[in-house]
């Protein structure tokens, strides 16, 4: 027994001086831990994209780029939620806000599409933390954080999305929107995170909601503003793309 432990022991002590002399092979480059998202179409400024999730299960959205666009360099990343049934029509629609500023002013645009019609409050919120580690891969966040916005259902997708994981963000701008039962009871979690609410004056339930959110939010100790816009409705025709942007762009990391 003795004999073979020590035949066992010479065998595996020249094993691994062969492994340490054993020179090795300079690395190349580190591959993409995803598989590329699937070009769909382009449709004006917006280009789509799909990816395949880890169940199974397509989920699309759209893309602006910066004119200047450089792959691999970092630029300030918004996802944008957008309104209604959350449909590829409802990203276009939202689009109307964010990319033409969102493109001249050098920011990356990335609004998802509900997969199945199911709101991303109502169950396809669950993509999210695949879906944004994802789109990090491919875009490089400027200070390490997306900024968050959304309109209508949008903002109330906003805020539960924040709820979730409030670490990967460093604002939240809602066009309307306000958080859900569940996620009032978590705006805690928000006090970090500055957050912006535009509602319509003539929107009076979506007035009181977005209130009361915008006084707990203070009372927590958080960064919020809310502005009634007069004489608009649910949609704020009024509301540029250059007065949201100039928010965001004070929001922005190192500005």
């Amino acid at each position: 027994m003795k004999k073979s432990w020590l035949g066992f022991s010479i065998f595996f002590l020249v094993a691994c001086a062969s492994a340490v002399a054993t020179p090795t092979s300079t690395p190349g480059p580190t591959p993409t831990p995803f598989p590329a998202p699937e070009l769909l179409q382009e449709v004006g400024m917006i280009t789509y994209f799909q990816m395949m999730m880890a169940d199974g299960t397509l989920l699309e959205y759209g893309v602006v780029l910066p004119d200047d666009f450089v792959d691999g360099q970092t630029y300030p990343v918004l996802l944008a939620f957008p309104p209604g049934v959350q449909s590829r029509a409802m990203v276009n629609a939202g689009m109307d806000y964010w990319a033409e500023v969102g493109q001249e002013r050098g920011w990356v645009v990335v609004s998802p599409v509900a997969p199945g019609g199911v709101l991303f409050f109502d169950g396809s919120e669950k993509y999210m933390p695949e879906f944004l580690q994802r789109i990090e891969a491919l875009y490089p966040l400027e200070g390490g954080q997306f900024h968050l916005a959304g309109i209508s259902n949008g903002g109330i997708s906003s805020f539960r999305i924040a709820t979730m994981m409030p670490e990967k963000f460093a604002s939240l701008t809602a066009v309307p929107g306000f958080p859900q039962p569940f996620d009032f009871e978590q705006l805690a979690k928000l006090t970090q995170i500055p957050v912006t609410l535009f509602v319509g004056e003539n929107d009076t339930s979506w007035v009181e909601r977005m209130t009361a959110t915008a006084d707990e939010l203070e009372r927590l100790g958080g960064q919020v503003s809310l502005t009634v816009v007069p004489n608009e409705g649910h949609v704020i025709r009024s509301l540029t793309g250059e007065t949201l942007y100039d928010i965001l762009d004070a929001f922005r990391a190192g500005k």
